[in-house]
């Protein structure tokens, strides 16, 4: 939820100038082996300046997830190029494409069990996300999926598990954009869908207000699973802070198994691009909705 551009490729560019963000999630605290995820990435956009009817977005990521035995780590490099629809109203498509390495730990080798007798215990494969985002002042909406390529975990004679597969799973976000009539409050409502069309889809329902474009909170409901509360904070025009908690709503809460997210997004005062403000800062994705 705070990093729209971890999810789809397709957003880079949307907003002005040269973006890093950073972050790491923790989830179910206090059980062992619980998922970790930490990631940084950077985004620019070329061609924006004055009126245009396009334009390009290129980003690279680097990612790195720790679940249960699992350790996944990727880096990305992607590309998206921006169309003007009508005078409102605006399509980008992206693609990031990159590599991936799946490791499992060799603490719990087991010589009887197939799925985990195989000492090459990492495999790397290459991956793509493609993605397309519909957005303007109001109204965003975006879908990405992950895992389109390969989709097995082998690597020539390696392999994790015994037939292993990443199934693809489809990312979709919609939101929508409300504005007090003196511009102090901005509410935006969002829903955000992840489904494999395996399995019962994972539903997100979050509503955010932001006060002056400076502060930031949000409340997300996890169907069946958490609620999530969000802070974000622009520090100065050019550096967001943003923290979520997830209070965990299902069985798992008997173990205290909640989740902490923060977030670190930076935009250095470095264009020589004619923006609409002195500064020359870029502004945060999430108040371009």
């Amino acid at each position: 939820m705070l990093n729209d551009y971890g999810l789809n490729p397709a957003v880079a560019g949307s907003s002005k100038g040269l973006m890093f963000m950073v972050g790491r999630r923790t989830q179910w605290r206090d059980f062992e082996n619980a998922p970790e995820t930490t990631f940084a990435t950077v985004t620019k956009d070329f061609g924006k300046k004055g009126y245009k009817r396009y334009w390009h977005g290129v980003g690279a990521s680097v990612e790195q997830d720790k679940f249960g035995v699992f350790v996944k780590k990727a880096v990305y490099a992607s590309y998206a190029i921006h169309l003007k629809l009508s005078s409102k109203l605006y399509m980008s498509v992206g693609l990031a494409a990159g590599i991936k390495s799946v490791a499992m730990s060799n603490s719990i080798f087991n010589a009887n069990d197939p799925a985990l007798s195989n000492p090459a215990s990492k495999v790397l494969v290459p991956d793509i996300i493609p993605g397309i985002y519909l957005y303007s002042k109001k109204v965003v909406a975006g879908v990405s999926v992950r895992n389109v390529y390969q989709t097995t975990l082998s690597q020539g004679s390696k392999e994790i598990g015994t037939g292993s597969k990443l199934l693809p799973t489809a990312y979709v976000t919609v939101g929508r954009k409300f504005v007090s009539p003196g511009y102090d409050f901005i509410v935006v409502p969002a829903v955000h869908l992840q489904t494999s069309l395996a399995t019962l889809p994972v539903t997100h329902f979050n509503c955010t207000v932001f006060y002056r474009k400076r502060i930031g909170l949000g409340v997300t409901y996890k169907m069946h699973d958490a609620v999530s509360a969000m802070l974000q904070v622009r520090v100065f025009k050019n550096v967001v802070v943003g923290f979520a908690y997830d209070y965990t709503v299902s069985k798992f809460r008997s173990a205290n198994a909640n989740s902490t997210e923060i977030m670190f997004g930076f935009s250095p005062i470095m264009s020589s691009e004619n923006y609409d403000r002195p500064t020359g800062a870029a502004n945060c994705p999430k108040f371009e909705l």
